[in-house]
């Protein structure tokens, strides 16, 4: 992925509430992110495993599957995933994996990715403001009213980017969403293939009418809310007073455009 230095401009189509901003549905600017290089998270992929390792795939949802992490693009591309994990393990202990393998996730020390508030703030990885309202479906007749709900807003809806292509993934591949009678190795190659197939149409489909019903099932959806680094490449999470200033700073600039536009015109 070619990242140049250059400043990630994500749009999305947002439709505003009419009672809110009177205005039509248009393409506005959520966010500019400077170093930004995408969206992470993790999704369950159900497997078929022998009766002796279920406990082990057994998710926080029930079910029996694995923990895939995915790394995807403004477009709805993956970059990278690590597939394989038993469904038990935390988001936070697969991304750590990523980031220690021989073939590992590549962040370099002044990019981040957008993460959600289950991952830790940390330098490579940008989450929002925890105890403060998130998910897009919350806000509907809500406006920010001070710069942590403006960022959370903000984050949400360029990070729900991986939320899209986890989505798109599984609807148009419907063995992700049913375990099938092959081994276990077998099935975890199948979800490699549908991760590569995707990318494929990505780039050779620019309209898909498949996204339209993912994003109507997202709008209504539930909501259920000490390391080494090397000098080149973020290897580990963890906390820093200069990673949080970072984050406050960006929010805090947000706030003040966002006031600065809403302010009413004297004259």
């Amino acid at each position: 992925m070619d990242s140049g230095g250059r400043e990630l401009i994500i749009r999305q189509k947002c439709k505003r509430e009419e009672e809110e901003m009177h205005e039509e549905e248009e393409e506005v600017e959520i966010m500019v992110l400077i170093g930004a290089l995408g969206a992470l998270d993790g999704t369950f992929v159900v497997l078929n495993v022998p009766v002796e390792d279920k406990p082990r795939y057994r998710n926080r949802k029930g079910n029996i599957s694995t923990n895939v992490l995915g790394v995807c693009n403004a477009n709805l591309k993956f970059v990278y995933i690590l597939r394989g994990w038993e469904g038990s393990a935390a988001d936070s202990r697969v991304l750590r994996d990523a980031l220690r393998r021989r073939d590992d996730l590549k962040v370099p020390s002044d990019k981040y990715y957008l993460v959600d508030a289950g991952y830790t703030n940390g330098p490579g990885f940008l989450a929002p403001y925890r105890g403060t309202r998130y998910h897009l479906n919350l806000w509907s007749g809500n406006t920010p009213t001070n710069y942590k709900e403006l960022f959370n807003f903000r984050h949400s809806s360029t990070g729900n980017t991986i939320e899209r292509a986890f989505g798109l993934l599984k609807k148009r591949w419907a063995i992700l969403r049913v375990a099938c009678f092959y081994d276990v190795k077998t099935q975890v190659r199948i979800i490699n293939a549908c991760f590569i197939l995707h990318n494929f149409i990505r780039e050779e489909m620019l309209e898909d009418d498949l996204l339209n019903d993912v994003d109507e099932e997202l709008e209504n959806a539930p909501m259920l809310e000490n390391e080494d680094v090397d000098e080149d490449n973020i290897t580990a999470i963890k906390v820093t007073q200069e990673w949080t200033a970072f984050r406050d700073t960006l929010a805090m600039q947000m706030f003040e455009d966002y006031q600065a536009r809403r302010a009413p015109v004297v004259g």
